[in-house]
């Protein structure tokens, strides 16, 4: 589904292709996971990375990207590096670089991420402090105000959008969903679902306005949310919910 010139929402997959740039976009993959978990007692199967692998696969055979922003969160400890989210990283660079022959991997830190700058060099990939800039485009993670105010275009993660929606005997489904809007610049703004599989959403239509603008700075002040608009992930297509406020009250 297109956003705009040169913009796309791959077809029921959590990823952003931008054309010009040849690049697709994802956020939060919180590899390790289970690893982090196991430690503390609690088992989970090893699924994310898995998973991962095969949205990422099924993302370029349909629009043929050859570069790939993570925009924050590529692992999910926050102390330190666990010995599972190094091997998992690991393993996804070489499957990235090797398997489907991707020519630039960047990440950008999110607020999981600490410690592993020290990674970048010895596996080859471009790492980033909460925000970079690829031409007009401004990647940022979300839990930090972005130094820049005058891009075209911000793309960001963090916030784990969902909707959740409810049937008339109190069944309720919740779908993992882009957001996008403008600020009150004027520029686009694209909010990234999380692509990990574990990783917990947030229903933005359930959440208190407060309460959502409290999860990130860019939406206390430069963005209403309630004025973006939610594309949700369904299987094998993404649809269009419309504004977020209409959902708020209860459209649907």
């Amino acid at each position: 589904m297109k956003l705009g010139k040169g913009l796309e929402m791959i077809e029921g997959l959590p990823l952003l292709y931008i054309k010009r740039l040849n690049v697709i976009a994802c956020s939060d993959l919180h590899l390790g996971y289970e690893g982090v978990l196991a430690g503390r007692g609690s088992f989970l199967p090893k699924v994310n990375l898995r998973n991962i692998k095969k949205t990422i696969k099924a993302g370029i055979e349909s629009c043929g990207a050859d570069r790939i922003i993570i925009d924050g969160d590529i692992k999910n400890e926050f102390s330190g590096i666990h010995e599972d989210e190094f091997n998992e990283l690991k393993e996804l660079v070489e499957y990235l670089r090797n398997d489907l022959q991707f020519k630039s991997i960047i990440l950008i830190k999110g607020n999981h991420d600490n410690f592993v700058d020290r990674l970048g060099k010895p596996l080859g990939i471009e790492i980033y402090r909460q925000e970079a800039t690829v031409e007009d485009i401004f990647f940022f993670h979300g839990e930090e105000m972005p130094s820049e105010s005058k891009a075209r275009l911000f793309v960001m993660g963090h916030i784990h959008p969902a909707i959740t929606l409810y049937n008339s005997v109190g069944g309720r489904e919740k779908m993992r969903c882009f957001l996008y809007g403008k600020t009150k610049e004027g520029a686009e703004c694209i909010i990234l679902p999380a692509m990990g599989y574990f990783a917990e959403s947030v229903s933005v239509n359930i959440e208190g306005r407060e309460n959502v603008k409290e999860m990130s700075p860019m939406l206390d002040g430069s963005i209403d949310i309630d004025k973006m608009s939610a594309f949700c992930i369904s299987e094998g297509e993404t649809l269009n919910f419309g504004k977020v406020g209409l959902l708020r009250d209860g459209f649907f």
